[in-house]
């Protein structure tokens, strides 16, 4: 299932009212914009809403989402509504048909498989849950199941963050391994610990043939003791990811790498967990390139969208750097221009004369990026 369309507002009617426009995400997306245009800002309204759809979080202090999914051709819509962490709006329409209506109080109406066939019954949710994770059920109401395993499986990286690079792992013999959240990206070596234990050679391979495709050659990775520092007091020394590169005789761990190579590590560590393992949806990555030279930029964007071509993953990037946005054909393009309070989308979706004009241009796509095409007259 993939995100088809997003419309998001929040403080309504108040000084710190925010509305996102025009947000019509395609398979692949790099959103591209000015710096305080709202692009890691609408990365983080995705993000909020797998939470909320996963019940990974309470409801925050105000929020009005309307959006419809795609799934193999069936039209999903959602729309939801809060103010001070409180439901006033809640429905879902799958296929043209309504299955839920509930507003403010909690009061609605729902539709049940097995119950009543054919006709929406009276139900009661309390005011501050969202009735479609806490009437999850996959007999009476299977029609939840989509927005949960969406949001449950979507993915979000900040690229220009550590990712990891300073949290390390104890692994105790004998004992079983403490649950793990893929979500949080800091763990990114116990998630590596637990691709290597799960898929061997296969999870290695992939690791060393893509950190390859981005120009850093490694000949061998695992889990292992620190090699720069020391852990003082410990009864059990905790293990950080080693890895050898090819034009090194020794082997080096990852507080010694470069902030640029250990997040494109990071990130290709957790994707290829997450592919091999069947897991995401939707994969968020804010600042995609930052800390990394023009031609492992291009390389890493490269290798995502090739990933993203070869399975049903939705991605969605984003970035404020030339040569990435060079690098990326408009069509993938989500172009953002913000006008006072109101961040509007431009894509091939909705605005595609304007796109074809310009490439006919010959210029560069970041000649499009400061060409003001999309410009609106602010308000007087």
């Amino acid at each position: 299932m993939q995100l088809k369309s997003m419309k998001y507002s929040q403080y309504k009617g108040k000084p710190q009212e925010w509305r996102l426009e025009g947000f019509t995400p395609g398979a692949i997306n790099l959103i591209v914009g000015r710096n305080g245009t709202g692009k890691t800002r609408t990365l983080n309204v995705i993000g909020g809403l797998g939470k909320l759809l996963a019940g990974e979080t309470p409801l925050f202090k105000t929020g009005h989402y309307e959006v419809s999914f795609d799934k193999a051709g069936k039209n999903i819509e959602y729309t939801l509504h809060y103010e001070d962490m409180k439901v006033l709006e809640e429905r879902l329409v799958v296929a043209g048909k309504q299955v839920l209506d509930r507003g403010a109080g909690g009061q609605g109406k729902i539709y049940a498989e097995k119950i009543r066939k054919g006709e929406n019954i009276d139900f009661q949710a309390p005011e501050n849950q969202l009735a479609c994770v806490t009437r999850r059920d996959s007999l009476q109401h299977p029609y939840f199941e989509d927005l949960y395993e969406w949001g449950k499986n979507l993915r979000q990286y900040l690229f220009g963050e550590k990712l990891g690079k300073d949290f390390y792992e104890v692994f105790k013999k004998g004992q079983p391994e403490a649950d793990l959240d893929l979500k949080d990206t800091n763990k990114v070596v116990a998630i590596f610990h637990k691709g290597k234990k799960g898929y061997d050679e296969r999870f290695l391979e992939g690791i060393k043939s893509d950190m390859g495709r981005i120009g850093f050659e490694i000949e061998d990775i695992d889990v292992g003791s620190p090699i720069s520092f020391t852990f003082r007091g410990l009864a059990e020394e905790p293990g950080c990811i080693v890895l050898k590169e090819k034009d090194l005789v020794a082997h080096t761990d990852q507080l010694e790498l470069s902030q640029g190579m250990f997040r494109a590590l990071s990130l290709i560590i957790q994707l290829n967990y997450s592919q091999l393992a069947s897991i995401p949806s939707c994969i968020l990555i804010d600042d995609i390139g930052e800390g990394l030279d023009y031609e492992r930029s291009s390389s890493l964007i490269k290798l995502l969208i090739e990933k993203a071509k070869t399975s049903a993953v939705q991605l969605v990037m984003s970035t404020n750097d030339r040569f990435v946005m060079n690098n990326v054909p408009l069509e993938y393009w989500c172009l953002m221009r913000r006008v006072s309070n109101v961040s509007k989308v431009y894509n091939y979706r909705n605005a595609k004369k304007q796109f074809e004009d310009f490439e006919l241009t010959g210029l560069s796509n970041f000649d499009f990026f400061t060409s003001g095409a999309f410009e609106e007259q602010k308000p007087t």
